[in-house]
């Protein structure tokens, strides 16, 4: 080698023992797609979000219905997303934000009832979801409120909750794990708002480690390596993608 080529050599090494974290993982994601909804058959559809065709491929539907909130010190429940109506979906869950795990009770009542009229419109209701974003410190408090939440409701009354990518890696596995006896499905979420988290691929491997059964949800439009469903399909506790569907952007008019 001569010793340009040695100089180079160098030189690029250098740069590269010099790049922040943040750039080693963009380097190893470059192969990420773009998520494309019509791959999968799983969908959430959050209040606001216009339905889409896709949707008519859909076998699983996470529909939007409400949030549990705090108003003025009270808690109250606000009604959002599609009323009940017919849908042709083998499973039907109804999504519930909750901000504050202070009212497990009227929380169950409320959502029994909106369950109720899904199947007398004619659903198969398997179940609720409830979206919380629990730090992994709060991890043993929210499980005891899923505890809680799980004895109020009916036996055949499914019940689902997203997570965050950290939970597995940053909180107590065992923790988790002690979900399997209250829920009936983790779906962990790879993306922030309607952004792919950036570096989602570090996260990753420690979902193996589960004894619950999970999901993997992605956002519409955002970044994935579909390598990662064949890697996780090793567990057999994985059941497959959620994709969060969102707004097509708009574009700007130019003159």
């Amino acid at each position: 080698m001569g010793k340009t080529a040695q100089l180079l050599l160098v030189i690029v090494c250098l740069l590269l023992s010099t790049l922040p974290a943040t750039a080693a993982v963009t380097l190893s994601e470059t192969q990420a797609e773009q998520v494309e909804a019509s791959r999968y058959r799983a969908y959430w559809l959050w209040a606001a979000v216009r339905p889409q065709q896709v949707l008519h491929r859909a076998e699983t539907l996470y529909l939007h219905q409400g949030e549990f909130a705090r108003r003025q010190g009270k808690s109250v429940f606000l009604r959002q997303g599609l009323p009940p109506s017919r849908l042709k979906v083998r499973q039907l869950w109804l999504s519930f934000r909750f901000s504050s795990l202070d009212t497990p009770a009227a929380a169950a009542q409320q959502m029994f009832r909106l369950r109720q009229s899904w199947i007398d419109a004619g659903n198969p209701a398997t179940g609720i979801q409830i979206d919380f974003d629990a730090h992994s410190y709060q991890l043993a408090n929210y499980v005891r409120f899923l505890q809680q939440l799980r004895r109020m409701l009916p036996k055949e009354c499914g019940l689902s909750i997203t997570g965050l990518l950290d939970w597995a890696k940053t909180g107590d596995i065992n923790t988790l794990n002690r979900l399997h006896a209250v829920v009936d499905e983790l779906v962990v979420q790879t993306y922030q708002g309607r952004q792919t988290v950036p570096g989602y691929g570090a996260y990753l491997p420690a979902l193996l480690h589960l004894r619950v059964p999970f999901r993997i949800g992605l956002v519409q439009q955002g970044h994935w390596d579909r390598r990662w469903e064949q890697r996780l399909a090793a567990s057999r506790w994985y059941r497959g993608a959620v994709v969060f569907l969102v707004n097509p952007a708009h574009r700007r008019q130019t003159l």
